[in-house]
């Protein structure tokens, strides 16, 4: 559908539930995940309508989240190791590859950051399979963080109590993350220069599942 609204087309047809949609950044492709022979797996086509292409092929389920820059590859993240962490592949199909390799590491949320080898993520279930509890305060709060895997450098952005999840990114590096730390329900919130949260919406029920176009103009969330 366009994004200024108009009739909505349909693209797949398969027997699965397809889900996790991810447009590449030169709006050329379609990622997503379908469930066309049980479990989840990872699928491209062309965004105008075409053929499909199934990328993975694993037993456990690979949920698409993000595409690099160059759109040549796409993040996903599967339960194929740990509960959770998140892989790399090529658009044009490949073996899949771990970005960290620590088996406690539960790294999802991944959004590459553009110019550089340096990507932002969540590490908590809290803002994984526990998006939905709302309200939690502790030790396990998930906070928004920098890697570059380039120099080893990590930085931890967010440093607030409860819940900073879902980074998104636009083309010129701008940050922005869903937060519950005003009224306890998920908003949206800007990264500021000087590293302080700016909040965009004022929301009486939370958002969810929130993503960016590349050029930074609009989000949409549920």
């Amino acid at each position: 559908v366009p994004a200024s609204g108009g009739a909505a087309n349909r693209l797949t047809a398969l027997d699965g539930a397809e889900s996790h949609p991810r447009i590449s950044p030169d709006g050329k492709t379609l990622a997503f995940t379908s469930r066309q022979y049980g479990n989840a797996d990872v699928y491209v086509m062309p965004l105008a309508g075409g053929p499909i292409t199934q990328l993975t092929f694993h037993e456990a389920n690979d949920e698409v989240t993000n595409w690099s820059w160059d759109s040549e590859t796409i993040y996903l993240t599967s339960n194929r190791y740990n509960r959770v962490t998140t892989f790399t592949i090529p658009a044009t199909g490949g073996t899949p590859k771990r970005m960290m390799d620590h088996y406690f590491n539960i790294t999802h949320n991944v959004t590459p950051l553009p110019g550089s080898t340096a990507f932002l993520f969540n590490e908590s279930w809290e803002s994984s399979i526990f998006t939905h509890r709302k309200g939690y305060v502790g030790p396990y709060n998930p906070d928004l963080k920098r890697y570059d895997p380039k120099t080893g450098k990590l930085d931890k952005l967010t440093d607030w109590e409860g819940k900073d999840m879902w980074p998104l990114a636009d083309e010129k590096g701008n940050v922005f993350f869903v937060s519950d730390r005003d009224n306890g329900e998920y908003n949206l919130y800007s990264l500021t220069k000087d590293g302080k949260a700016k909040r965009l919406t004022k929301h009486k029920t939370s958002v969810f599942n929130p993503t960016i176009s590349a050029v930074g103009i609009t989000i949409a969330y549920v």
